[in-house]
């Protein structure tokens, strides 16, 4: 099963499975967890899967945090929730990531997004805040997404039953970077403008400025930006 799909600045695709894996247009190279060794792969079970602009590759896994990966030298480093270290990840399952044009990595799990300072090894959280309106909508991130305009948009809501997300949970968010706060664009059964579903898992701007939004139960629309 793949999960996840890049390419990275010389061109390699990456991409996630059972384990990493690098085409180079005519061979496969594997990385694979072992378990007598520390700065191999964190997990075989790759939820997500990302190209840095500096050339590192990073990896969301199912349940073991996210790895950074220098394919120079072949070497891991992994990142993991520590319930003591409340500046660690904020969650092991991470299903989404992006570097933005400022070159801030931003991670998104299935408990929330993180903001990632590489420099201290530190994680800024942004989580649902129960009657906060301007907190993230529902901490299971799908995707993460900056428009031309540099802003951050970020799709949230499973729509698998195993994830423990409700029906009605999800949403598309828009993040304002200097207040840390949210817009939310939700489902509104009174309003056929509004999303078919909460269920976001693709977003994207194309060569024209559309900007298109994907959800579960048959949703794709075009979104008008300056109203909503």
């Amino acid at each position: 099963l793949l999960r996840g799909l890049t390419q990275d600045k010389q061109g390699y695709i990456w991409f996630g499975g059972t384990g990493v894996f690098r085409y180079d247009g005519y061979q496969v190279k594997t990385y694979k967890n072992d378990p007598s060794n520390s700065n191999s792969l964190g997990s075989n079970t790759i939820e997500s899967i990302y190209a840095g602009k500096n050339g590192i590759i990073w990896i969301g896994t199912k349940g073991y945090g996210l790895d950074r990966l220098d394919p120079s030298t072949g070497i891991f480093t992994h990142y993991r929730k520590d319930v003591i270290q409340k500046s660690s990840l904020i969650h092991n399952k991470v299903t989404a990531i992006f570097e933005d044009h400022d070159g801030v990595l931003w991670v998104g799990t299935h408990g929330g997004l993180d903001r990632f300072d590489e420099r201290t090894g530190n994680f800024i959280h942004y989580t649902n805040i129960p009657g906060d309106s301007s907190s993230l909508s529902c901490n299971q991130v799908r995707t993460i997404y900056e428009d031309r305009q540099g802003t951050l948009w970020v799709g949230t809501g499973s729509p698998f039953n195993n994830d423990d997300s409700g029906p009605d949970e999800g949403g598309l968010n828009r993040l304002d970077k200097r207040t840390g706060k949210f817009s939310r664009f939700m489902h509104d059964p009174k309003d056929p403008q509004s999303l078919i579903n909460n269920k976001v898992g693709a977003i994207f701007e194309d060569s024209r400025g559309v900007f298109w939004v994907g959800t579960a139960d048959d949703g794709l629309h075009t979104m008008d930006r300056n109203n909503g």
